[in-house]
């Protein structure tokens, strides 16, 4: 997404006139956008490129705490710093402890108490972490319910960054 922009800037300073009065531009930015087919290559284009990467696709929540446990790194560790508790409906506990080393995550209760507890139904969890359903609209529409500190719950989102990034099935 960055390169079009690029292009686009070039485009412009190239097709403007420098006086030492003002800077007139003979090709205005709509103008440029409107004429996509002169840009080396087309905004959509450049759009499909980036959403074509491999992303997960979890159906199954082991599957996601198996590549939870995956990624799970000490820097990620440093920067969480977080027990988590999900409690998934059908599914039993599960646990995510990033308090020390490469963290520990595996079904049941954590040995550390938890800093947030996640009721979430088998559905909306394998959403969120497919990208389809984003943690706060889950949250805010009642599909997600969290106890215990706030901004350790806001410090996952990291979490789930990671579980999507380099994915290679």
């Amino acid at each position: 997404m960055l390169r079009p922009r690029l292009v686009l800037l070039a485009r412009l300073s190239s097709q403007c006139k420098y006086t030492s009065q003002s800077l007139q531009a003979s090709t205005t930015s709509q103008q440029i956008l409107s004429n996509n087919e002169s840009l080396p290559y087309k905004f959509t284009e450049s759009y499909r490129q980036f959403s074509s990467f491999a992303t997960p696709s979890f159906t199954q929540v082991p599957d996601v705490f198996e590549r939870i446990k995956q990624v799970s790194s000490p820097a990620i560790v440093k920067k969480v710093n977080a027990v988590y508790v999900f409690d998934v409906e059908g599914e039993g506990k599960w646990h995510v402890d990033l308090t020390s080393g490469k963290g520990q995550i595996g079904q049941g209760d954590p040995t550390n108490k938890p800093d947030v507890t996640i009721a979430v139904n088998k559905e909306t969890f394998l959403k969120m972490f497919n990208r389809e359903l984003k943690p706060a609209t889950a949250f805010m529409s009642g599909q997600l319910k969290l106890s215990g500190d706030l901004s350790k719950a806001l410090a996952l989102e990291s979490v789930m960054k990671a579980s999507r990034e380099d994915f290679t099935s």
